[in-house]
Formats: structure tokens, C-alpha cells, sequence
């Protein structure tokens, strides 16, 4: 039941979100007219429906609780953490609207930090494409199975939602170095988590 349209949406948020960070790739805003028109990539995903492969780097430290109370006045800690692994190729995977290592994982790192998704009101997620933001939300428990692109279209995942969701703009908007995507999110975070990361 997901439409074009609010895919579309994930695209314009994460480029409306880019254009307040100083290290994102895209800096101008996108309109729901552009991501709509945007070419054809494959299916009914189009060009701002995809991440940018770009060129970055991030770097984290992580420290005991003693040695990052020494290290910084505002340590960020990690209360819950989750890993899991699914199908090594497409041709394993169950299907493609959901992703079960995601739920594992994801439930793992709640029950460990103690933690529903209610709780959560922040997060950086892995938006290589729209439709995976909108997958996201539902397998990490924001919204009910099915129910992502409504959540995007009730502004859910924007400023004043439920849960603001990639505020640097993700891989949409802030672009997708490979190697250094994941530290830039958490990077992100820390930011967010201490209050430094401005608008």
C-alpha cells in the first residue's frame, strides 16, 4: 500500500534536513514536484529516491564510563546494542518488505537498554533509498507493519514527530560514504544526544 508519493516524502525531509547540516553532500532543498519528476533509476524507484555514493569520513572514540568521563564533559553512553545477520544475497532474503535481522536486532538493543520504541526519539537510519527509510520505521517499531508511508505522511519522522528521524539529512541528503556512514551517524547522535548539534 505504499505509494510513489510518500516515498517521495522520505526524499524531501532527508533534503530538508540536509540543508541545515554543514557536512551534507546536498544543501539545497527538494520539493515533492522535483522528487516526483526526478528520473527513473529502476521500478517506481526514482534518482532522489537514492543515496548519493559520495566521498567522507567520520571517526568515533569509545571508552570505558571512566575514561570517556575523563575524556569529555558530556559523554554519550551506550545503554542497548543489537546485532544480527540474515541472508547473505537477495536469493535468501524471506522477502522484501521486511527485514528480520533488523527486528532481531533492533528488539535485542531495546530489551538491553530497557526501552520500547516509544521511547526512542531520535534515530539515524540507513536510507539508501526512500522505501528502505519506510521499512525502517515499522521493522524498528515506530509504526504497525504497512503503516510506514502513512507515518511519513503524517510527519511522524520530521521535526515534532513521533520520532525525527535522520535529521542530518541521511544518505539521501547528507550523502553515503561507505565506509564512514555508520560513525557519521553515530556521530550525529552524540551530537544530538549532548544538544550541539544546532538546528
Amino acid at each position: 500500500g505504499t505509494t510513489v508519493e510518500q516515498m517521495a516524502m522520505v526524499s524531501v525531509k532527508n533534503h530538508d534536513n540536509s540543508t541545515r547540516n554543514p557536512f551534507a553532500q546536498f544543501t539545497k532543498p527538494v520539493s515533492m514536484e522535483q522528487a516526483m519528476a526526478s528520473r527513473p533509476v529502476s521500478g517506481v524507484l526514482k534518482l532522489l529516491d537514492s543515496s548519493a555514493m559520495t566521498d567522507g569520513g567520520a571517526a568515533m572514540i569509545l571508552a570505558s564510563e571512566e575514561r570517556a568521563r575523563e575524556m569529555t564533559k558530556k559523554p554519550v553512553f551506550i545503554i542497548g546494542t543489537g546485532q544480527a545477520g540474515g541472508g547473505n544475497n537477495l536469493a535468501n532474503v524471506p522477502g522484501f518488505t521486511t527485514w528480520p535481522a533488523l527486528k532481531i536486532a533492533a528488539e535485542s538493543a531495546y530489551k538491553m537498554a530497557g526501552v520500547t520504541p516509544k521511547d526512542i526519539h531520535v534515530a539515524e537510519t540507513h536510507d539508501c533509498f526512500t522505501i528502505s527509510e519506510l521499512i525502517e520505521y515499522e521493522d524498528l517499531g515506530f509504526c504497525e507493519k504497512g503503516e510506514g508511508g502513512p507515518f511519513m505522511a503524517a510527519s511522524k519522522s520530521g521535526p515534532g514527530g513521533q520520532v525525527v528521524v535522520n535529521p542530518s539529512g541521511g544518505l539521501l541528503g547528507r550523502g553515503h560514504p561507505f565506509g564512514a556512514t555508520g560513525i557519521a551517524q553515530g556521530a550525529e547522535i552524540v551530537a544530538q544526544l549532548r544538544g550541539e548539534a544546532g538546528s
